[in-house]
């Protein structure tokens, strides 16, 4: 049962990462062409209301994958609840670097933490 978990964990936490990689791919680029509009405005001679709407569009899309990445790191958050509420404890599965020694706030844990640990705010 333990290592159906284990392997679940490995799984989940593989998953989520290529997300949270794919969300940051994504504002990159959305942030690029964004950098790239107005500069192609400005080089061409072009007056500010030359591609206003599309610039529009793209600040809102940059917008959106904002939201997108802090609802990845909300769900990463409470998966990490769920982790301990499943038995594993604090485990490191995956790439990454994660806070030093991090809880949750009114959350146990079957692992040892550091005094100082920094403290996250339960999700959900």
């Amino acid at each position: 049962m333990l290592n159906e978990r284990v392997s679940a964990a490995k799984k989940i936490a593989s998953d989520l990462h290529q997300a949270e990689d794919a969300i940051d791919e994504a504002m990159i680029r959305i942030a690029q062409l964004a950098a790239t509009l107005p500069t192609a405005r400005r080089e061409t001679n072009m007056s500010a209301i030359v591609g206003q709407e599309a610039m529009a569009k793209v600040a809102h899309a940059l917008a959106a994958a904002g939201e997108v990445r802090q609802l990845l790191t909300d769900a990463h958050l409470a998966l990490t609840v769920t982790q301990k509420e499943v038995g594993l404890g604090t485990r490191m599965f995956g790439a990454g670097v994660k806070p030093a020694s991090a809880r949750l706030v009114d959350e146990g844990s079957n692992d040892r933490q550091r005094i100082d640990a920094p403290t996250f705010a339960k999700a959900g």
